[in-house]
């Protein structure tokens, strides 16, 4: 049964090496709407796909690309926070984190009032529970409730779906759940049939199928991914 997983991993590996170095840069396709300004929006979808595919540094150089044309983009200042936190091996750096929100504006208070749509907003808020205080378990769990209720409010949204189920992914705190990790599968399929060049989906499905029983599963979005995310040495 291990070699089932394995085998995924495999396919993975091999298929991502075999993509050419023009191809660095194709990183999947997302629609994500925002209030920024139009030029800044190129670096700003450029920084989500990365942050997608766990290219965590230069996703947090895109984003901080993006503030730098827009200022008063607010989803910048979230996506850089959203660099400093990865779920699947329970790191956080939290005060790196909020060292990037508060760019935007000091205080969480005055980053939400800030917020130019409720959309945003709900992202905000979001981010604001997963680095606020307590314990990380407990905020990775309010955060990953709040992910769900901005899903659900905005259904046409494929990036609230998709860190909804990286988030579910989060609360199982590297511990092998198969009910945890299906319900993460549920949601990217969800993406994935609206949107199947979509790197989160298929790169949190294949995380969501990890494991001996589930592996062959995950073999199609493995194929997927190996078309469309970046190669880096």
């Amino acid at each position: 049964m291990k070699s089932k997983a394995v085998l995924l991993g495999v396919l993975v590996l091999i298929a991502m090496a075999s993509l050419t170095i023009d191809a660095e840069e194709k990183l999947g396709s997302i629609d994500f709407p925002n209030s920024g300004k139009p030029e800044a929006q190129q670096a700003f979808i450029r920084a989500v796909l990365l942050l997608h595919s766990f290219e965590f540094e230069d996703a947090a150089e895109a984003f901080i690309e993006t503030q730098e044309i827009d200022p008063d983009f607010a989803l910048a200042y979230w996506g850089e926070a959203m660099t400093h936190n990865h779920p699947l091996w329970r790191f956080q750096d939290r005060d790196a984190a909020l060292a990037a929100l508060a760019k935007y504006a000091p205080t969480g208070r005055e980053r939400l009032q800030k917020a130019p749509t409720e959309r945003e907003r709900g992202y905000l808020e979001a981010v604001e529970v997963l680095f606020g205080e307590g314990d990380k378990v407990a905020r990775d769990e309010a955060y990953s409730e709040a992910m769900r209720e901005l899903s659900e409010r905005y259904p046409e949204d494929l990036e609230a779906r998709s860190f909804y189920a990286l988030s579910i992914l989060g609360t199982a705190q590297g511990e092998r759940d198969f009910a945890t990790y299906m319900r993460a599968g549920e949601v990217t399929e969800e993406v994935f049939d609206a949107n199947p060049q979509h790197p989160g989906a298929v790169h949190y499905m294949i995380h969501s199928y990890d494991d001996p029983v589930h592996a062959p599963l995950g073999l199609r979005a493995a194929r997927v991914y190996a078309k469309i995310a970046p190669v880096y040495s």
